[in-house]
C-alpha cells in the first residue's frame, strides 16, 4: 500500500515471499501498519538492502509463525504477548542458512531451514512463534553454530550484533 494509513493485515494461511528477485525489493512492505495475526509466513528480501517486513507506521505480530529474512530489518512487536526476536547478525549469513532455537536446557524450540530455488543471505532477521515464552533464555543456532548477544540492541546497529562460538 502507498497511502501512508493504510494496514496490511493477514489473520492466517500459508504465505511464502521471495522478493526483489532483480536489484532490490523488500519482502513484505506496507507504508502504513503491517499485523499478523495467524498463519505462517515466510518473507525473504533482496540481500542487498531491504527488509523482510517493512512498514512505515509499526510492525505488529499478534499470532501465528514469522520468519523474516533480509540485510535491514524494521523492528516487530505484538500487542498479543506473543514472543517476537528481533536479530540482527554481525555479518552476513549463507544462502540456506539452518535456523534453529533451543531453551536454555538445550531442548529444541523452532527450527527453521529455507528450501526452494531462491534461498537467500540474511544479515538479520525477525522470528516471532508460540512456541517461545516471555521471559526465557533461548539460545540461536545458525547452521549449527551458536551465536551470541554482545550488547548491542536492535534498532541501535552498531559494530556488534550476533556472533558465532561466544556464550550469549
Amino acid at each position: 500500500n502507498e497511502d501512508g494509513v493504510s494496514v496490511t493485515t493477514i489473520n492466517g494461511g500459508s504465505l511464502t515471499i521471495f522478493a526483489g528477485l532483480g536489484a532490490e525489493g523488500d519482502g513484505i512492505d506496507s507504508n502504513g501498519y503491517l499485523v499478523i495475526n495467524g498463519g505462517t509466513v515466510v518473507s525473504a528480501a533482496n540481500p542487498a538492502a531491504d527488509a523482510g517486513l517493512d512498514s512505515d507506521l509499526g510492525s505488529y505480530i499478534n499470532g501465528g509463525t514469522v520468519v523474516a529474512f533480509g540485510s535491514t530489518m524494521d523492528w516487530a512487536e505484538s500487542k498479543s504477548g506473543q514472543v517476537t526476536m528481533n536479530l540482527q547478525f554481525a555479518s552476513q549469513q549463507a544462502a540456506g542458512s539452518a535456523i534453529q532455537i533451543q531453551s536454555e536446557d538445550g531442548t529444541e524450540i523452532f527450527t527453521f531451514t529455507p528450501v526452494g530455488e531462491h534461498i537467500r543471505a540474511f544479515s538479520g532477521m525477525i522470528l516471532s512463534s508460540p512456541a517461545l515464552a516471555q521471559g526465557e533464555t533461548y539460545h540461536v543456532y545458525v547452521d549449527g553454530v551458536q551465536m551470541a548477544y554482545t550488547g548491542n540492541d536492535v534498532g541501535r546497529r552498531g559494530p556488534g550484533g550476533m556472533h558465532p562460538g561466544e556464550m550469549p
